[in-house]
């Protein structure tokens, strides 16, 4: 039998398991391993968008949490599952993206480790300030920024979106500022809403209590485009600061998993998407659906911000740990 011949049958042994794949799955209920604590902003996004899609895959969707350590833990373990399809990873900006730049040793590589399925929603970063600041402009922040040299901006963590947000911020305009790290989101607004913090980078639904307080003030979105939920607040880059910075949410499997399953999981969650019902709830959570064509545009995107975040976390010079 010619060498030629055996790759030709393995060859369409390959395709014809792929399809089978195809064709069967899924036959089980599949886990889906959050790694952040049951009521996070995480953990609700991926509550509204996977009941929806279990409906469509015909089989039940668990949902693990497994949160703390930098969602290292849950990532790890979802990193070492089987590839079978009926283990997936909800990913996050810090799981895909920055903590890989921002650890010495992490247990997981998700270059390597991970294949993307599906980007599900986006948060774009908004900057906020006290509204008893007096602060009306970004260009009066930036001022002020340079006038005295010690503003302070909170975030949710080293190493979060709100954290790299200012960061990338004070390396386009040369500012000072001094960052003040929480244990999470809640009181870290509220510390801003008392003017104990001078500005933060933060999602919509975090400010929105103090919005309507009056508390806060919104300055501007760190998005590529002004949102629907506030669409008189211009973006970072309209007013000549280019700091885009969204935070995302998405599906990824370990690496290895047939494409035939990642194929089916990315159009049932691309199909929930798009559902009335879930577009409304998700509105709710400031959230804005960013559905992709493909799991290979969706790696194309995570491998983007994966280089884009190394470079900001080498400028502004926050060591490993």
């Amino acid at each position: 039998m010619s060498v030629k011949f055996i790759g030709l049958s393995l060859g369409i042994a390959v395709a014809m398991a792929s399809f089978a794949v195809a064709q069967d799955y899924p036959t089980r209920p599949i886990h889906v391993i959050v790694p952040l604590p049951a009521g996070s902003a995480a953990d609700g996004i991926a509550r509204i968008v996977l009941p929806a899609a279990e409906k469509i895959l015909g089989q039940p969707i668990i949902i693990e949490n497994e949160g703390g350590a930098a969602s290292i833990p849950g990532t790890s373990r979802a990193a070492k599952a089987d590839p079978d399809g009926y283990t997936l990873l909800w990913g996050t900006v810090a799981t895909q993206v920055s903590n890989p730049n921002m650890f010495k040793a992490l247990p997981y590589d998700p270059a390597k480790d991970f294949t993307a399925v599906a980007r599900v929603v986006g948060q774009s970063m908004i900057l906020a300030v006290p509204a008893s600041s007096g602060v009306e402009s970004v260009d009066q922040l930036v001022e002020k920024a340079k006038e005295t040299g010690n503003l302070s901006f909170a975030s949710a963590g080293i190493g979060t979106s709100a954290h790299l947000c200012s960061e990338l911020l004070k390396l386009r305009t040369g500012t000072k500022l001094r960052h003040i790290p929480y244990q999470g989101g809640s009181q870290s607004v509220l510390d801003l809403m008392r003017g104990e913090i001078d500005m933060m980078f933060y999602s919509l639904a975090q400010f929105q209590p103090g919005v309507q307080s009056g508390e806060l003030k919104l300055l501007a979105i760190a998005g590529d485009k002004r949102s629907q939920f506030v669409p008189d607040l211009p973006t970072m880059k309209e007013l000549g600061y280019d700091v885009v910075m969204t935070s995302w949410y998405g599906v990824y499997a370990p690496t290895g998993t047939p494409a035939a399953a990642v194929d089916k999981v990315a159009a049932a969650i691309n199909e929930a998407l798009q559902q009335p019902k879930v577009i409304e709830t998700l509105k709710n959570t400031g959230s804005e659906v960013y559905p992709t064509a493909s799991p290979a545009e969706y790696q194309a995107f995570t491998d983007a911000e994966r280089a884009r975040y190394a470079e900001l976390i080498e400028a502004a010079g926050i060591p490993k740990t």
